[in-house]
């Protein structure tokens, strides 16, 4: 019999979680009921003489996705797939242990990665690949399971395996890239452009070395005042990595100006 369900995993809509020091992979279909992420940013006040207000000290941004997804099975099967599915996931925050001494201790955290289609993957790889490769990497802080009893169960003999079964995880978010701003710096002189200034016979040799400090002192300011750029990983962010350069305006008029005739300057390299 044809199970409507597969449509969605045809599809890619799936949820996806690898672990990381077993290799452990399970896949659920993304029957999703509730999707949140939170953005926490961390600063430390510190109260100053004279200041009405504390000066506030960044700490850092945590990121947290909270899901729940329900897991409807088919028939007697995918119901046991589905408890076998979730007995799998759940074990997946359980540490790995090693023998010391004839002692169990624990020698690795569990640490997750989670893939849904193109909102939940590591931004530096890009949505296409699989959750070994392309998943966001964290930790699962919470797992809450609940069948759905109103729906009922399959019975066979003396075991029950839920129709329905809803889960719910709290997933704090560790970035293997940066994220956010980084300051422009200063753009310095071509080798060409300064030996065509200091081999300029128009030019006196104190006029020469003017006019290559006023050039770098020009470029600092360039830098000074132009607005925070996406570098090579800072542009890495959830859900459109890259396309923000493109799709976002960064700065103002007057730094746009500046950048502008920067650009310019750059171009008089090849005079």
């Amino acid at each position: 019999m044809y199970d409507p369900s597969d449509l969605l995993a045809s599809k890619g809509q799936v949820l996806e979680f690898y672990q990381t020091f077993s290799g452990a992979t399970v896949v659920f279909k993304a029957f999703v009921t509730s999707y949140k992420e939170d953005f926490l940013s961390t600063w430390t006040p510190s109260p100053t003489f004279g200041r009405p207000d504390p000066i506030q000290t960044y700490q850092g941004t945590q990121r947290s996705i909270n899901i729940s997804w329900d897991i409807p099975a088919f028939d007697l099967e995918d119901a046991q797939n589905n408890l076998a599915k979730t007995s799998t996931l759940t074990r997946m925050l359980y540490p790995e242990y090693s023998k010391v001494d004839s002692a169990s201790t624990i020698s690795k955290g569990s640490l997750i990665k989670m893939k849904f289609a193109n909102l939940i993957f590591d931004a530096s790889r890009g949505p296409e690949g699989d959750v070994r490769t392309s998943g966001l990497l964290g930790i699962i802080k919470n797992i809450s399971w609940n069948p759905n009893v109103e729906k009922g169960f399959f019975d066979p003999a003396d075991k029950l395996f839920p129709k329905v079964i809803t889960l719910t995880i709290s997933f704090a978010v560790l970035h293997q890239h940066t994220l956010g701003w980084e300051k422009s710096e200063p753009v310095p002189i071509s080798a060409n452009r300064k030996k065509r200034i200091l081999n300029n016979g128009n030019l006196t040799p104190d006029e020469r070395i003017d006019k290559i400090n006023g050039i770098s002192d020009r470029r600092r300011d360039f830098a000074e005042n132009a607005a925070p750029s996406w570098g090579p990983d800072a542009s890495l962010f959830p859900w459109s990595p890259g396309v923000q350069r493109t799709r976002s305006f960064i700065g103002n008029f007057e730094t746009g100006d500046l950048i502008q005739e920067a650009i310019q300057d750059d171009l008089l390299e090849n005079d």
